[in-house]
């Protein structure tokens, strides 16, 4: 499943990667190391499904005419309206997959509650495809994640029982920025992304009255509170922390906290 935030023509940069996507899903075994068939699929709004799937069909037919096969393919058109929020699924050729048939067509995903219903990135930011990121949409991605990851830094800080030596754990702050999904996300770049959040963030801790007592161990960050004040003030530099500037600098442990601060700022839930 490629995520789009709109569709996008055949001529386009982004053609290309559809193009890599289609002929490797053609054959499942080898681009996956699993047994069976692999569908592409393009999630976006729904508007735009319909001209999605036509630049699909005018890609495929050229891959094909050049000899080559292509996989199925299809797109999930995602919609929000008055009663929540809908997927429809559409497929360019039939299938029987029950898992497929199940979701076929259009479907309430999450009804309205309050008028709240919204999409998710489950993963708002991927280093393995940010390539094919522009930088504004690099850049907002990699906030989205930031601020899940410091939030849920700022919960562990603020169910510790002070004194005490708090560990925040890289996969454990990643896993809830996440939804659970990381630790089905198997990249070697995840590491180096864990390493540089960490890094980051311990230098928005050590500052101030806590200088000395945050210290980054390769897959962790250690905070060490004597009192309430101390944690309070932690969560209060989390949460104060500019993420736009921070995602900028790319959160590469060298950042100033006095330049990272704006008072009138704060991680806003996603």
């Amino acid at each position: 499943m490629e995520c789009k935030a709109s569709g996008f023509g055949s001529e386009s940069s982004t053609a290309g990667q559809a193009r890599k996507l289609l002929v490797a899903g053609a054959d499942a075994e080898a681009a996956l190391s699993i047994s069976g068939d692999a569908f592409i699929l393009y999630t976006l709004p729904s508007e735009d499904a319909d001209l999605q799937m036509r630049c699909l069909e005018e890609i495929c037919a050229e891959v094909e005419a050049a000899g080559l096969e292509t996989a199925p393919y299809g797109t999930l058109g995602l919609e929000i309206d008055e009663s929540g929020l809908w997927a429809d699924l559409r497929l360019s050729r039939p299938c029987d997959k029950p898992h497929l048939l199940a979701i076929l067509g259009r479907i309430l995903v999450s009804p309205a509650v309050g008028g709240d219903s919204r999409p998710l990135y489950l993963i708002p930011y991927d280093p393995t495809t940010a390539e094919n990121q522009n930088p504004d949409e690099k850049a907002y991605c990699y906030r989205q994640l930031l601020e899940r990851f410091y939030l849920a830094a700022v919960r562990a800080l603020g169910t510790a029982r002070v004194p005490d030596s708090v560990v925040l754990m890289g996969d454990d702050l990643l896993r809830e920025a996440t939804f659970g999904i990381s630790p089905k996300w198997h990249a070697k770049e995840l590491n180096k992304l864990k390493g540089d959040l960490l890094r980051g963030m311990t230098t928005v801790l050590g500052k101030k009255n806590l200088k000395g007592k945050v210290h980054y161990h390769s897959s962790q960050v250690e905070v060490i509170l004597n009192d309430d004040t101390e944690r309070q003030s932690a969560i209060s530099m989390l949460l104060k922390a500019n993420s736009e500037q921070l995602a900028l600098k790319g959160v590469s442990g060298q950042l100033d906290i006095e330049d990272g601060i704006d008072e009138s700022s704060s991680v806003s839930e996603v």
